[in-house]
């Protein structure tokens, strides 16, 4: 990227930032830091330091919470059933946790039903509430879900089993009719911080069943063994951690440090995660989400329930070795799926795609969000990705830069079978015959003006003054996220002694610095081929550590570069003009059914075949067909190879 995309935020007054340092006693690069995100008082800046119990919300000022806190109580004292009804995401397993955790200790009759991605699908599910009612449910508390689930409620409505809906997501036009509808958006609702996740909002309801509804005047007055749980589903539902999040999230990460669960030791242990390494927010994002959420993405996620309230080590033990086997599964699906999902959204039919609807056959459900977040990374645009399943698509979109993809697309609700999320990701199910007349609706739609996020730098730092002490100045402000992002900084033509790529497949890249210090660049193979032969570089990176063989040191994690041009190789056009050719001439064989022939009268391997029709795909010079055939695109405008990815990653070197 060039750095033109890159803006550095405006500098506090110095007077700010020296009364910061000297009344808190913090050091001037995080005093700096502070003030540029508004805090520039000592005492707002010691609030937004120092958490506090005055940061959290009375529990009882959510719309409807007086009613669900005297229907539950009577319900645990009264020996009711009640069946948590939770989500299959981190969110919702870690809210199903803290309801059940909640009832048990008013000794209520609790049992939790985690549904299943692809059997129950989002949300209640009217077969399912049939079956748990049967069974005896006389009450059903939904967590991170309900706001969509018009007719299951209201089927167990009918039946006299009264539904207390706890959710966050977007709210449809028409609430469901339940017994009490707890969301911090409300309409009716004058909750003073919107942004809870699922978890979030589950929490309150057991700080009003726990605290019997009243204030609370000091941290040990809240269910603080809790807030472990709380951390985790705000962190990986990337909800905003500012206002109580921010109070809620960093105790909870404090929790998690001080006394893990055994389920949470088990599953970091096999994570990698160092004895002396601190459990921080990046811990959560990279190491502990990714593990949980697999197991929903491939399977029931009662395995994850499971490991979290799990008191047995040695069981612990055994559900977190199950839980890594699922997800080494299911980073093999994703490299599966998105190298087709790629091809396809690469191809001419979608290159000009505003909103990229991309859809497949019998692609693994539980992995869609996921490409559709590398697509997304991979081509700056929106992506929808589907899979057809019995007759019907299912699948999930996320969105890009500033862009709302929720609320474009509801705006096509007749079409779904359903529908549901938020700004920046959504699932959705639709019959063929809807997302044909999708597609021809979204291409239809002037255009977005969409626009990319710049890199919003903090300040220019030599690479010399990044140290271990300066990083940990810096871990005052977390935990970090959205809105209180990391700080980032750039560095201007740092020295470099060696460049080297990792990973199966050289996707990562690593820099050393002349003062020992390496810069990793995770998922960047198109950065590779521009930096493996640079002396210096300008970069923008955020400062982390890196624990081995018991030691840390600090390091650095770029979040983009100043990549200096490629010159095209003369003796790679030739090559691939005598491809293009042979191409050009044989547009009525099928390239897939002989690619072995093809590759031996063209004097080249067949690996670096396709890596060719790769290239030209991504270039827009042609497009496969029929399962093989490739097609010549009359009239495509002349592109450097160097433009290519594929070709950045695999030939430019070579």
């Amino acid at each position: 990227m060039s750095q033109k995309n890159w803006h550095i935020l405006p500098q506090p007054s110095e007077k700010s930032v020296k009364q910061l340092t000297t009344q808190l006693n913090i050091d001037h690069l995080t005093a700096t830091i502070v003030a540029q995100k508004g805090y520039t008082t000592p005492e707002t800046a010691f609030q937004y330091l120092q958490p506090s119990i005055e940061q959290l919300h009375d529990p009882m000022a959510l719309h409807d919470m007086d009613k669900a806190f005297e229907r539950l109580t009577e319900a645990a004292f009264g020996g009711e059933k009640i069946v948590v009804y939770g989500d299959y995401d981190l969110d919702g397993v870690t809210s199903t946790a803290v309801m059940v955790e909640a009832l048990e200790v008013l000794g209520a009759d609790v049992t939790a039903y985690i549904p299943n991605r692809f059997t129950d699908g989002y949300g209640p599910n009217i077969d399912v509430y049939k079956r748990l009612i049967a069974d005896g449910a006389q009450v059903i508390v939904t967590v991170d879900n309900g706001m969509s689930g018009h007719e299951a409620v209201a089927y167990a409505m009918s039946q006299g089993v009264d539904v207390i809906i706890t959710d966050h997501h977007e709210m449809a036009p028409t609430l469901p009719e339940a017994y009490a509808v707890i969301h911090p958006r409300h309409p009716e609702g004058h909750y003073p911080f919107h942004d809870l996740s699922g978890v979030g909002v589950a929490f309150k309801v057991a700080q009003a069943l726990l605290t019997d509804g009243q204030a609370i005047s000091d941290r040990s007055d809240l269910p603080t063994e809790m807030l472990d749980l709380v951390a985790l589903g705000e962190i990986a539902d990337i909800v905003s951690l500012t206002d109580e999040n921010r109070t809620l999230v960093s105790w909870g990460l404090k929790q998690l440090s001080a006394s893990p669960r055994p389920g949470l030791s088990a599953l970091l242990k096999n994570a990698g995660q160092a004895a002396n390494e601190p459990i921080i927010s990046e811990t959560v994002s990279f190491k502990i989400a990714p593990r949980l959420n697999a197991v929903g993405r491939l399977g029931d996620a009662k395995l994850a329930l499971d490991l979290l309230l799990s008191q047995d080590p040695d069981e612990a033990a055994e559900l977190a070795s199950q839980i890594e086997a699922i997800n080494a599964q299911r980073q093999e699906i994703v490299e599966e799926v998105f190298g087709a999902a790629k091809q396809m959204a690469l191809s001419e039919a979608h290159q000009n795609d505003e909103v990229l609807i991309i859809s497949g056959i019998d692609w693994h459900q539980g992995v869609l969000g996921i490409v559709a977040s590398r697509l997304v990374e991979l081509l700056h645009k929106p992506a929808i990705v589907l899979s057809l399943v019995a007759g019907n698509y299912k699948g999930s979109g996320r969105s890009y830069g500033d862009f709302d993809l929720y609320a474009l697309m509801s705006q096509y609700r007749d079409l779904y079978d359903t529908f549901g999320g938020h700004a920046n990701a959504l699932g959705l199910a639709i019959s063929e015959d809807n997302l044909v007349i999708l597609r021809q609706r979204i291409a239809t739609l002037s255009a977005l003006n969409i626009r990319e996020k710049p890199v919003t730098i903090n300040l220019t730092l030599p690479a010399s003054d990044m140290t271990t002490s300066v990083y940990d100045g810096l871990t005052l402000l977390e935990p970090f996220g959205t809105d209180n992002p990391q700080p980032i900084f750039e560095v201007k033509q740092a020295p470099i002694t060696k460049v080297i790529t990792m990973g199966k497949s050289k996707q990562h890249i690593k820099l050393t610095l002349n003062n020992q210090v390496d810069a990793v660049g995770f998922n960047h193979p198109d950065w590779a081929a521009s930096m493996l032969n640079q002396k210096s570089m300008s970069f923008v990176a955020t400062m982390g550590l890196n624990y081995f063989r018991g030691k840390k040191q600090l390091q650095l994690l770029l979040t983009d570069v100043d990549l200096p041009a490629i010159v095209e190789n003369d003796a790679h056009k030739q090559f691939f003009s005598q491809v293009y050719k042979f191409i050009y001439t044989h547009q009525d064989l099928n390239f897939a059914q002989n690619l072995d022939k093809i590759a031996k009268q063209l004097y080249i391997n067949k690996t670096d075949l396709n890596i060719m029709v790769q290239v030209f795909i991504e270039l827009g010079f042609v497009q496969v067909i029929n399962s093989g055939f490739v097609k010549i695109i009359p009239n495509a405008p002349q592109r450097d190879l160097t433009e290519s990815t594929t070709y950045q990653k695999f030939l430019a070197k070579r």
